[in-house]
């Protein structure tokens, strides 16, 4: 298995072009980039540079390996992301909503329950919800739409009614 750091050393020089670079950037050593690219190329036992005198440069073999290796270092961020955000919600109820009357609600009521509630200040998208209850962001979302997948069900909670108190002689009355 190939550790993450060789990959980020790949996806590094891919973007920076030089080992100077790569190693100011990720606080390295210059040589250390130089060994870590090496045993890259040994573990996967394929040549992914073209070494010349004072140049190195990646192959297309080592371009299409940046490429998957960007993927592979976003899927496993992805992947502790989703691990701690439903870690977190073990022990915590995260509430968002898309209109502020059922937040206002919720925090007038949290008390009541005997379970941490953490309301979340912004509001979500109706594009976002689904997202964000498979990535374990939030519990639960107040939204205005029904939605029904194989892993989230949505139930009919009620209505909410705006109103405006005017005074006859105020100009708005008219």
């Amino acid at each position: 298995m190939i550790d993450n750091y060789l990959l980020e050393e790949l996806v590094t020089f891919a973007s920076e072009k030089t080992l100077a670079k790569t190693a100011e950037k990720l606080n390295v050593t210059q040589p250390t980039v130089t060994r870590g690219m090496q045993k890259l190329e040994d573990e996967l036992g394929i040549q992914l540079f073209d070494r010349q005198p004072n140049r190195i440069i990646l192959t297309d073999t080592g371009k299409l390996a940046a490429e998957k290796a960007t993927e592979v270092l976003a899927v496993n961020r992805n992947f502790v992301q989703q691990l701690q955000n439903y870690a977190a919600r073990q022990s915590v109820i995260k509430i968002a909503s898309i209109a502020p009357g059922p937040l206002i609600l919720l925090r007038v009521k949290s008390a009541a329950f005997s379970t941490q509630i953490l309301i979340d200040e912004k509001f979500i998208t109706p594009d976002q919800i689904t997202t964000s209850l498979l990535n374990n962001e939030n519990s639960i979302i107040i939204s205005d739409q029904e939605i029904q997948t194989d892993q989230i069900e949505s139930r009919y909670l009620g209505t909410e009614n705006l109103y405006v108190n005017l005074d006859k002689f105020m100009y708005l009355a008219n």
